[in-house]
C-alpha cells in the first residue's frame, strides 16, 4: 500500500509485523526514529530562514532548529555574513561592535552589536523535521519523498523494543542505506552548477 500520512504507516507497520500487539509502541518508536533522522540528516528540506527580533541583544532559537547555517544583518548588507564567535568570548566583546558578531548559547541567539529592531537578524538554520506523531493524517517531506526511510527506521525500534536482534539489524542496515541515498541525492542536486563558482580546489 501507499505511504503518505502516519495512519498510512501505522497500517503497514502492523502489516509487516502480522499483528497489532505493539500498536501502543507505535509513536514512541516513530519519536525515536524522527530522533536518529534529525541527527543523520542535514539536506535541503530542513533548510530554512526567519527575521529574529533580539531583546537586549539575545533572542530564543527557533523551537525547531537542529543547527545554524548563517546570519545576515538585512539593514547593513554591506556587512555580508556574520562571524560565529565562541560563547566564552562574547563578554569580551564591545555592545556595539562593527562588523557584527553572533553566537549560540544554551537556547539562545546572541549578537554584538546589540540591534533590537524588529526582524533585525537573518537567520539561516537547519529545522527538524516535522513529527508524525498526533494526527493519522499528519505527514511531512520525508514520508512523502522517502516512505521506506519510515518504515524501515520504525521497524528498527519495534524489534529492538522486542529484543529480536537479527531483524533489528535487518531493518537498521536498510534505514541507514535509505539515510545515505537522501544524503547522496541532494548532495548531488544542490552543489554548484556554474564554472564560475569558485571551487574548495580554488584556494
Amino acid at each position: 500500500m501507499a505511504i503518505s500520512n502516519y495512519g498510512e504507516l501505522k497500517a503497514e507497520l502492523s502489516a509487516y509485523l502480522f499483528h497489532q500487539r505493539l500498536a501502543n509502541r507505535y509513536d514512541n518508536c516513530t519519536q525515536l526514529f524522527e530522533t536518529s533522522a534529525n541527527s543523520r540528516l542535514r539536506v535541503l528540506p530542513m533548510e530554512a530562514s526567519t527575521l529574529l527580533t533580539t531583546a537586549s541583544g539575545t533572542v530564543a532559537l527557533p523551537s525547531d532548529y537542529i543547527t545554524w547555517r548563517t546570519v545576515k544583518y538585512p539593514s547593513r548588507r554591506d556587512y555580508g555574513e556574520l562571524d560565529y564567535v565562541h560563547p566564552a568570548y562574547l563578554p569580551s566583546v564591545q555592545l556595539n561592535r562593527r562588523p557584527p558578531v553572533f553566537t549560540i548559547e544554551g537556547s539562545n541567539f546572541i549578537t554584538r552589536a546589540i540591534d533590537d529592531a524588529a526582524g533585525a537578524w537573518e537567520f539561516h538554520y537547519y529545522q527538524k523535521i516535522p513529527t508524525l506523531v498526533g494526527a493519522n493524517a499528519a505527514t511531512n517531506w520525508l514520508i512523502a519523498e522517502y516512505p521506506n526511510a519510515y518504515l524501515f527506521g520504525v521497524l528498527t525500534e519495534l524489534f529492538a523494543a522486542q529484543r529480536t536482534a537479527e531483524a533489528a539489524q535487518l531493518y537498521k542496515a536498510r534505514r541507514d542505506e535509505t539515510f545515505q541515498e537522501i544524503i547522496q541525492r541532494y548532495a548531488m542536486t544542490t552543489g554548484a552548477t556554474s564554472p564560475a563558482v569558485r571551487t574548495a580546489e580554488y584556494f
